[in-house]
């Protein structure tokens, strides 16, 4: 590409956001996945207003864990959504030991989590959902 051009470079990234099933809302504090290639065990980068870092994602027999870990800045999230393979029994979420109350509800397959507080997850640190599924 040439000067400020740069369409076609920044097209592949469209891709990876698709295939990540990324979703984000800076104002809102909401972020969310849905993985379109191996969602039982999947790893990806993501980028948010004041920080950056690592989401993965591990879906076993009747079990699905999450974590969004950052590397650098901080996230503040009021919700967070990810795709459960089937309707879950109970959510659990922790961030750094400590338990972070929340709720939890799940329309067409997606599972939105709303925190009681704003959650901020500062920079090495871990954001960390477990799920457990019915079968």
């Amino acid at each position: 590409e040439c000067g400020d051009h740069y369409g076609r470079s920044m097209a592949s990234y469209g891709v990876f956001l698709a295939a990540c099933g990324f979703e984000y809302d800076g104002p809102k504090g909401h972020i969310g996945f849905a993985p379109k290639i191996r969602p039982e065990y999947f790893t990806a980068a993501f980028t948010a207003a004041e920080g950056w870092g690592s989401y993965s994602q591990k879906i076993s027999d009747g079990s699905m864990t999450a974590e969004l870990a950052v590397k650098w800045g901080s996230v503040s999230l009021r919700s967070f959504s990810l795709a459960a393979p089937r309707p879950h029994l109970s959510v659990a979420v922790t961030c750094e030991g400590r338990t972070i109350p929340s709720m939890s509800e799940t329309i067409d397959g997606k599972t939105t989590i709303i925190f009681k507080d704003q959650v901020v997850i500062k920079s090495a640190e871990a954001l960390r959902i477990d799920l457990n599924v019915s079968k």
